[in-house]
């Protein structure tokens, strides 16, 4: 880089990359814009991890069918759901799809894409196998089953899910920051706290009493104020976004699993087993989902938004 090079102004900042700066500030502390030169400082930093985000989305599979004949049909369908009526259920008590379809723009197509997320549990047990013309009973087994099917983010098409779903990963990122910077509050309120008891107590015991403990909380005191100032907590919020991978990150899984649900580890079980291949996405909470973008049929939702509500009307006396 040459001495005219230095001296080039600094290229204007787009304006998507100016709303999600100013979109993390807003989130963090408004506080944030006093700082000069703000967004050159974040607007690397933003964008490389809002990138992230919209690759991570992409790289969710899908989109799959959820309905009756993909339960029938599709091997990772049916390991997901109990039954061909728990998508029924799921469907039926989905809020999101259900203020989705009712929306003036969801008439435009007959199909919406969604985020599909659920918990993956196995259990441990006993169970009778087949070997050759042998019945075994309690063999030890391992059972895969999966709980809390959750829909988010729905679409009109895939590309609008896609977008969703980054948009809603960059903001998990953020309010995985604010979360930080509210533990620093909440200690440097306990702190404040702390420190006023030892001033109180060094007042009836004399100067000399507690002079180190104050010593330490008035540092630490100090540590956490100065954490907190708007120029300060624009450096940790950019260290921060500058290592998105660590708090969101895509995990593949394969597993053999046979039509109950027991999984499959030995080879010669594996001709009678399907091969499972999902992905368990990782947030800020360190909780895993399984993950996967569906498409819904409009009329099959609506369908079941209303044989719900026909049997909540009942009353069974």
């Amino acid at each position: 880089m040459g001495l005219f090079d230095w001296l080039k102004p600094t290229p204007p900042i787009d304006t998507p990359t100016r709303a999600l700066v100013e979109r993390a500030v807003a989130t963090v502390d408004p506080l944030i814009r006093q700082v000069g030169g703000y967004e050159q400082r974040l607007a690397p930093v933003v964008c490389s991890a809002y990138d992230y985000c919209a690759q991570m989305a992409l790289a969710i599979p899908g989109p799959i069918p959820i309905n009756r004949a993909a339960f029938a049909s599709d091997p990772l369908i049916h390991a997901l759901f109990g039954s061909a009526d728990g998508i029924e259920t799921m469907l039926a008590t989905s809020q999101c799809i259900r203020d989705f379809i009712s929306r003036q723009d969801a008439l435009m197509s007959d199909q919406c894409c969604a985020l599909l997320g659920m918990r993956p549990k196995i259990t441990a047990g006993f169970g009778t196998r087949l070997h050759g013309e042998i019945i075994q009973r309690d063999e030890p087994q391992k059972t895969l089953t999966f709980t809390d099917h959750t829909l988010a983010e729905p679409g009109l098409d895939l590309d609008a899910a896609h977008r969703h779903l980054a948009e809603r990963m960059f903001d998990g990122l953020i309010k995985g920051f604010v979360a930080h910077v509210d533990e620093v509050r909440e200690e440097r309120q306990d702190l404040r706290s702390a420190e006023a008891m030892e001033r109180t107590r060094a007042r009836s015991a004399g100067p000399e009493a507690h002079t180190r403990r104050r010593a330490e909380l008035q540092e630490r005191l100090h540590e956490t104020s100065d954490a907190l100032q708007p120029d300060r907590l624009t450096e940790t919020l950019a260290a921060y976004l500058a290592k998105p991978d660590t708090l969101l990150r895509l995990e593949p899984v394969k597993l053999a699993v046979n039509r109950v649900g027991v999984l499959v580890d030995r080879d010669e079980d594996l001709a009678q087993a399907d091969m499972l291949d999902f992905v368990e996405l990782t947030t800020r909470d360190l909780r895993r989902w399984v993950v996967l973008i569906v498409t819904i049929d409009r009329e099959e939702a609506r369908a079941a938004f209303e044989r719900f509500d026909e049997r909540r009307r009942y009353i069974v006396i």
